[in-house]
């Protein structure tokens, strides 16, 4: 078993151990994975690709792809496509300009209303005195009768 092959192992065996643990504590709230993928919110553990020497970024795409199926996509900010398992999704994103082609299909003119440069630059700037907080954070232990072994929060 290689050194990757370990790795990925061990991440498996970690989900597992922390879908357990969640399971045996309703009371600790479920983490926040991300939510960006189309049509609203939804829990979200990200795949982010890149390419590489062995592999380029469409091939490891297309394999990801592949072994989802039945894949949604969005090509709005990067490139993503993703599965829904149950309550949360598992998405893969690449830079949409590495995985794409941009074709332009047309031009169109579109007038904007923006500060007048000169004008700003005619703005006297001013000097202002503020008070500021300067603070440090002091915490109280928050598991002073935790079983030993705990760490202190």
């Amino acid at each position: 078993m290689t050194k990757t092959d370990d790795t990925r192992q061990a991440y498996i065996d970690g989900l597992h151990q922390i879908a357990d643990f969640l399971a045996e504590h309703p009371a600790v709230p479920l983490p926040t994975l991300g939510d960006y993928v189309s049509g609203g919110y939804r829990p979200t553990l990200a795949i982010f690709l890149r390419g590489d020497e062995q592999r380029d970024l469409r091939t490891k795409l297309a394999d990801v792809a592949r072994a989802m199926g039945r894949a949604e996509k969005s090509t709005h900010h990067e490139f993503a496509i993703w599965r829904r398992f149950s309550g949360m999704v598992l998405a893969a994103y690449a830079p949409r300009n590495e995985v794409c082609e941009r074709v332009v299909t047309g031009t169109r003119e579109v007038t904007r209303e923006v500060p007048d440069p000169e004008a700003l630059a005619a703005v006297p700037k001013v000097v202002v005195t503020e008070t500021v907080e300067d603070v440090t954070w002091e915490c109280i232990p928050l598991l002073k009768s935790a079983p030993k072994g705990l760490i202190s929060l």
